[in-house]
């Protein structure tokens, strides 16, 4: 293929074709490895989120100027929890009292990946404080964001659960 050239010359060519042949098959091997392991965004609407950014954020700093807090409890509050099912409750507070929400939404989900992403809806009991259950699947560090609607403006508090 490079007979006619000079030796060292020679020698540079056949690197950079192996390099080249070498380039193209990592970009193949790549891609393969993207469709394999292909994970959807972790919210449908993030187009919609991405937009009203700016609106959350105002909205956020509003409702902490006003006072407004989140208080949980997940399980018994014990700085590492047991596997399976666990109990949590959320005081929507302002100004250091319960207040109302319309809803609360608990979201679950592992850092660097969308796989174990959950989401659990809580239910409000009579003293105004909403419960549920969630149930994270695996041991080790799970995120946890808690969303309340507060008329009409969404707060937001995000926190750290070790499960054993």
């Amino acid at each position: 293929m490079f007979q006619d050239l000079h030796p060292s010359l020679r020698n540079v060519m056949y690197g950079v074709l192996i390099s080249f042949i070498a380039l193209v098959a990592a970009t193949f091997y790549t891609i393969r490895l993207t469709f394999q392991n292909f994970e959807p965004v972790i919210d449908k609407n993030y187009y919609e989120i991405g937009l009203n950014y700016e609106q959350v954020i105002k909205d956020q700093k509003e409702l902490i100027r006003l006072g407004y807090d989140l208080e949980s409890k997940v399980g018994d509050g014990s700085a590492i929890l047991p596997q399976g099912p666990l109990l949590i409750s959320v005081s929507i507070k302002k100004d250091g009292k319960n207040t109302d929400a319309n809803s609360v939404l608990i979201i679950l989900e592992r850092s660097a990946t969308t796989k174990q992403a959950k989401t659990f809806t809580l239910s409000k009991d009579n003293l105004g404080t909403f419960i549920g259950e969630i149930n994270p699947s695996g041991s080790g560090t799970w995120n946890t964001r808690i969303i309340a609607d507060i008329t009409g403006k969404k707060f937001e508090k995000q926190g750290v659960i070790a499960i054993r």
